[in-house]
């Protein structure tokens, strides 16, 4: 039987009545959480659909060698642990943390896997991918929503001292407001603990002209189709209004800039989800998405303000993607 099944395990965040109840409030407040973009298998295959046509990481070589520095240096900083245990938050479709594990591997060391993300299908892909490549590795995919899963680190016990924990978090700040993130990533370490992060750089010197040329990595459309998605599903189409993509500040902090998308009707709709009807106005604007756009001085500053030091880290050459290798400290 568990060569057929796949085990997963699924924290209260995810549990049906809070999803819904998450999902009544994106169409009420008129913005929809990130996490109702990856909700169907229809909506993950679009999303990695988009990341292999644009992501650097799939497509710069210089990228994919940016990602490769920096778990070379997480390889040597965990030379000595004979046992590690890889959580992947956000883990996506899984390509980055099965690189990472790849350098992690060794017959002296006992690894163990927990692909964690809001999408069912892209925990089990990023289950699937690590075993494909590592077959004995053990792997318990998780299915949380990050920003609800306070408790989630008690779940995932060490069973020693001596096991060191790190965490990963690839692509995944951009899609959070910074003032929601950070504190959570914090929660999650402790002290000693390592993460791995990336994060979508500005390139160049000035900042606003650096997000300003890559725009078209989001205004496209591949992009589009995947975001609309979640509105064609509650009966709201391209007939109803467009997708307008811009350069936002950050209401708490701005400083910091990111892209946003949002959908702006053109005439009145309607919908009913359960008993609640929901009106949109015409010249409403629903937000759909967003991405946070920053450089690594940026990024240290706030990492430090959490006592998250950067222990080593890589940029890629068109300074587009940065890799970033922390510690908690005391």
């Amino acid at each position: 039987m568990s060569a057929k099944f796949e085990q997963v395990f699924v924290h209260p965040s995810q549990f049906p009545d809070q999803v819904y109840q998450d999902y009544l409030v994106s169409f009420s407040g008129k913005q929809i959480n990130h996490k109702f973009h990856y909700d169907s298998v229809k909506q993950s295959q679009k999303w990695l659909k988009i990341h292999q046509e644009y992501s650097p990481s799939r497509n710069d070589r210089d990228a994919i060698n940016t990602y490769e520095k920096c778990f070379q240096k997480t390889a040597e900083t965990l030379d000595k642990f004979s046992s590690i245990q890889l959580i992947g938050l956000g883990s996506g479709g899984g390509t980055k943390d099965s690189l990472l594990l790849s350098y992690l591997s060794n017959q002296r060391r006992e690894l163990i896997y927990y692909p964690l993300d809001v999408s069912l299908s892209l925990a089990i892909i990023s289950a699937q991918k690590a075993r494909s490549s590592l077959t004995e590795l053990s792997v318990q995919p998780i299915v949380c929503d990050l920003l609800h899963a306070d408790d989630l680190m008690f779940q995932i016990q060490k069973r020693d001292e001596q096991e060191r924990r790190i965490i990963t978090f690839f692509g995944m700040i951009p899609n959070f407001y910074p003032q929601q993130i950070f504190p959570t990533l914090n929660n999650f370490l402790n002290e000693g603990d390592l993460l791995l992060l990336s994060a979508n750089l500005a390139p160049g010197s000035d900042y606003v002209q650096g997000i300003e040329k890559i725009l078209p990595q989001y205004d496209n459309e591949l992009t589009k189709d995947w975001l609309i998605t979640v509105l064609e599903d509650v009966g709201v189409n391209h007939e109803n209004g467009n997708i307008q993509f811009g350069i936002k500040d950050d209401e708490e902090n701005p400083n910091l800039k990111r892209v946003n998308a949002d959908f702006e009707l053109n005439n009145d709709v309607s919908f009913k989800l359960d008993d609640e009807l929901i009106e949109w106005k015409s010249g409403d604007k629903i937000g759909l998405f967003f991405s946070y756009r920053y450089t690594t001085t940026k990024l240290q500053e706030i990492l430090s303000s959490y006592g998250i030091n950067i222990l080593n880290y890589s940029e890629s050459a068109n300074q587009e993607e940065g890799v970033y290798l922390c510690q908690k400290g005391k």
